[in-house]
């Protein structure tokens, strides 16, 4: 056990040093290479016994994309969220008949929108990945892109964010809660997203995270400093999502 929880830390002080990392200006192409072998997934397991991360599977990125140090954030990438544009984006006429799909990106800020998109560019409200994967929580940005799907086919609409403090994170490391898998592009964007969970959960075992700690570097995401937003003074709001 005393190895297990050794190892658990190691593991959230590697998530947390992201936010040590050197800034990356709007300048300097996108990091490809080996990032995207150091990318990971945290693929949840029954142990968690937590009812909104049930058979979840999350997109880490860098501490640096949050405004508060020490904490540990990502994105649920298959759970689909029960609501439309035009609830979201109400007094926008361009966005009430879009088809994009939300998803239930956590249970943290759920009225606050993040994205995640590829580009070949560098993009200036947007934080670096890996490869050519970029999220952003710029709610300007965001309908941007929303109003110029051609420009951005491979794109990810969030509401809400996962988020956790070392200390959280590292107890449900100790528990044996998650799997860590290496993130792959093809499926942050998959067409079924429903199928993701039991794919990544069969690939994972039988190493728990904590196992799969030697194989894994440091997570040596880049990208400039990126704060989230939340738009003061706005009702909360909860948006549903498909188990």
């Amino acid at each position: 056990m005393s190895t297990l929880r050794s190892r658990a830390a190691a593991f959230v002080s590697c998530l947390l040093l992201l936010s040590s990392v050197s800034a990356q200006t709007a300048q300097d192409k996108p990091h490809k290479g080996s990032a995207e072998d150091k990318a990971l997934f945290l693929v949840a397991r029954p142990e968690l016994g937590d009812p909104l991360f049930k058979e979840s599977v999350v997109l880490m990125f860098p501490s640096s994309a949050v405004a508060v140090e020490g904490l540990v954030v990502g994105l649920i990438i298959n759970r689909p969220a029960r609501v439309a544009l035009g609830e979201i984006f109400p007094n926008d006429q361009a966005l009430k008949n879009s088809s994009v799909t939300a998803y239930f990106g956590g249970p943290v800020d759920p009225q606050t929108l993040g994205v995640v998109f590829r580009s070949r560019q560098p993009a200036k409200h947007a934080v670096l990945l890996f490869g050519d994967i970029y999220v952003s929580f710029d709610p300007d940005f965001i309908k941007e892109l929303l109003k110029k799907p051609e420009k951005t086919p491979d794109l990810r609409l969030f509401v809400g964010r996962s988020q956790w403090t070392s200390a959280q994170l590292q107890n449900e490391m100790d528990r044996g809660a998650w799997y860590s898998v290496r993130a792959e592009t093809n499926l942050i964007f998959s067409s079924s997203p429903q199928s993701l969970w039991r794919t990544l959960f069969d690939r994972a075992q039988p190493g728990p995270v904590a196992l799969l700690l030697p194989i894994l570097a440091c997570l040596p995401f880049r990208g400039s400093e990126l704060q989230l937003k939340v738009r003061h003074g706005a009702p909360p709001k909860t948006w549903g999502f498909s188990p």
